[in-house]
């Protein structure tokens, strides 16, 4: 019996460990870092930074030489065969030239050894700007990528940021509505006691009624937004949405900024990480415009190439590198005089290409402008706000202390005091969402204003 009741106990700590294990408190910074590790925008984000590196390496190797090596062996094998050739009948005797006949000849089977090897290196000289103008823009668009990939990490701590405070938020409300219930309770049951004693009415017993059951929906409704709400701090983390946490509240006041709208605007422009972006790209199409005209003008080169052939390899793969070869040395000049129209429409699109990003990083500036007044004007409004409803929250306390009073002496209606009950939980509800709205309206202008952190 006792090694039942140990057993028992083992199962019940294990138990208890295991739910500890599964439901670990996590910060605003633990979110923070647990999305930015499984997020997988960010991951193919800096994947296409990666990629942006090597077509860097790509171009880069424009500028140095070229090297080519091949070896080879084989055998050449020529069948018996009967040909019309010029055969040599000797010398005129007045010119001094020889003297050739057609006649048929018949030739053996031949076979014999081929082994060569050749080594070249081509270098370009110059080519009128379109190397380097082609690294220009490689180097653009690995910024741009770089940038891109800033962009979307902040948008993960932006998404992490409001989903947590969303969460806290939620949990906050269904406080506010269970004390609501709480209260609805005990006046339900303090009406039906002073109805039993002949003291109220029934229509004051089903007024409480009413008041309750409205908080106890209300309250059902705010459980659902908040596993609602851990599903989508879940999904924000890269998680499974069921996966069970709990949180450690940032219990810390919004911070108002001190700076006024203008000085948001100008650090939006200047940090934004789209911008920047957006920025690059068409940098990125203004060199590969260059590029493409750069097409019309020649491009200039030398070649260095020296080769070995010969039906005994002992003389192709000897040490006696002046013997037994052949090699060439040149420098050449290559333009491309026509193509059908292909250099006029390359430039034509990098062209077209360069005016859209520019378009684009137009429009961009003008939506950030946008963003941060109304990130910047709702953030301040939250400030008076929170004053307005702290006050009001003061008043509706009072309200309810005062309707119960007069109830308690007989002045006052079982209505008047659900009333005041109504007022007090909306007062204390529009309090939440004011503090956590402040919060993400906060984090969404610093993400716009390219100074989100970790």
């Amino acid at each position: 019996m006792k090694n039942v009741g140990f057993l028992v106990l083992l199962i019940i700590l294990n138990t208890n460990m295991l739910w500890a294990q599964e439901e670990p408190a996590l910060t605003l910074q633990d979110c923070i870092e647990i999305a930015l590790k499984n997020n997988s925008q960010l991951r193919n984000a800096e994947r296409r930074v990666e990629i942006a590196g090597t077509s860097v390496t790509t171009a880069m190797a424009n500028l140095l030489p070229r090297v080519n090596a091949s070896i080879g062996s084989g055998k050449y094998i020529q069948g018996a065969r009967v040909v019309q050739t010029d055969v040599p009948l000797g010398l005129d005797p007045v010119t001094g030239r020889i003297l050739y006949e057609q006649r048929e000849i018949v030739q053996e089977r031949i076979e014999r050894n081929s082994h060569q090897a050749r080594v070249s290196l081509s270098q370009n000289i110059f080519d009128f700007g379109q190397t380097i103008n082609g690294i220009k823009e490689v180097k653009a668009s690995e910024s741009a990528e770089q940038y891109s990939m800033i962009s979307t990490k902040q948008t993960v701590i932006l998404n992490v940021k409001k989903a947590y405070y969303e969460l806290l938020k939620a949990y906050r409300l269904q406080e506010v509505y269970q004390e609501a219930v709480r209260l609805a309770q005990e006046q339900v049951n303090r009406a039906q006691a002073m109805f039993d004693i002949g003291l109220a009415s029934q229509a004051e017993v089903f007024q409480a009624k009413v008041t309750l059951g409205s908080n106890q929906m209300n309250l059902i409704t705010q459980q659902n937004l908040v596993e609602m709400a851990h599903a989508n701090l879940n999904n924000a983390l890269g998680r499974n949405p069921s996966t069970p946490f709990k949180l450690i509240e940032d219990k810390s006041e919004p911070i108002f900024p001190d700076y006024q709208f203008e000085d948001a605007v100008n650090t939006a422009i200047s940090n934004n990480q789209d911008i920047k972006t957006l920025e690059l790209q068409a940098k990125a199409y203004m060199y590969s415009t260059r590029v493409a005209k750069g097409r019309y003008l020649p491009a200039i080169a030398a070649s260095v190439s020296y080769s070995r052939n010969n039906d005994d390899y002992t003389r192709v793969y000897s040490s006696e590198l002046n013997r037994d070869f052949s090699a060439s040395l040149g420098i050449g000049l290559d333009l491309n005089i026509f193509n059908g129209f292909s250099d006029q429409a390359a430039v034509q699109r990098e062209s077209i290409n360069y005016q859209m990003a520019m378009e684009n990083l137009a429009e961009r500036k003008r939506t950030v402008t946008a963003e941060v007044k109304q990130y910047f004007l709702q953030f301040n409004a939250y400030k008076e706000i929170l004053d307005i409803n702290r006050q009001n929250i003061e008043a509706a306390k009072e309200n309810l202390r005062l309707q119960l009073e007069k109830r308690r002496v007989g002045s006052g209606t079982e209505l008047e005091v659900a009333q005041a009950q109504v007022e007090l939980t909306r007062a204390q509800s529009t309090l939440v969402q004011a503090e956590y709205d402040a919060k993400i309206s906060k984090a969404q202008l610093e993400a716009v204003m390219g100074q989100s952190k970790e």
